[in-house]
């Protein structure tokens, strides 16, 4: 069986004027399925370009990436909106929640994009939001919720299509460490309990313990891949009715 992400001699460069940045050179990496994997090294370094290259929001200016076996330079625009949206789900540190939208609403738009219509949209947002531990607060405004519970929106706006990979992006760097550690196992559950492939970046060495493999960039390069020795188990996911709200 192939691996879920395989990439190889993959490269990313700017053209900024005159000058030419390499942001990813000559990346190869194959994830498999139901791994969880951090992704670190300092600012500058590629390793959110790199993750961007394999959520397809990006493309690669030369190299190649196969995605489950399928290699994604052959997909025309609309297979990858539907990879997008379908198949892999985005986390990012700032949330990105639409303010005057309630949690449910927020939850729900990735089914408003989908090619056929969903019948139990608001049933799916629902037990997307059960499954992070928000039940009960499907009417909320985002600034009516803490930063954690924000985030446990955003996760389960990524859940709600059911995708095979999340991406997540500083998930918990606007967050104090104990709700990041709240966030983390919830990863860790989705990861274990549902085998969803997960792929992290952090400049956190905290964060990256909870993963199975750390992948440090320097300069556009993987320059280190080793699994976790002794990865951070949090047996489960605490409630996020805990919270304070701010």
């Amino acid at each position: 069986m192939p691996a879920l992400i395989d990439v190889q001699n993959l490269c990313k460069v700017y053209n900024l004027g005159e000058v030419l940045v390499n942001a990813v050179h000559d990346v190869t990496l194959s994830v498999e399925r139901g791994s969880f994997v951090a992704i670190m090294g300092p600012s500058g370094s590629g390793k959110s370009t790199f993750v961007n290259l394999l959520g397809c929001l990006d493309k690669p200016s030369s190299g190649r990436y196969w995605l489950d076996g399928i290699p994604v330079e052959t997909m025309d625009r609309d297979q990858l909106a539907a990879i997008r949206n379908q198949k892999i789900g985005f986390i990012f540190q700032t949330f990105n929640l639409l303010s005057r939208t309630t949690a449910l609403e927020n939850v729900e738009l990735p089914l408003l994009y989908t090619e056929h219509n969903v019948p139990d949209t608001e049933d799916r947002a629902r037990q997307a939001l059960l499954s992070v531990g928000l039940s009960g607060r499907e009417l909320s405004l985002p600034n009516q919720l803490s930063g954690g519970q924000q985030q446990r929106v955003a996760i389960a706006r990524a859940l709600v299509n059911n995708p095979e990979i999340l991406l997540a992006d500083e998930p918990t760097g606007q967050l104090d460490s104990h709700t990041s550690n709240e966030i983390m196992a919830i990863f860790q559950e989705l990861n274990r309990s549902r085998g969803i492939t997960i792929i992290l970046i952090t400049h956190s060495e905290e964060i990256a313990g909870y993963a199975d493999r750390i992948v440090r960039f320097l300069d556009g390069q993987i320059v280190s891949d080793q699994p976790v020795v002794h990865a951070v188990h949090v047996p489960e996911v605490a409630p996020a009715a805990e919270e304070v709200l701010l």
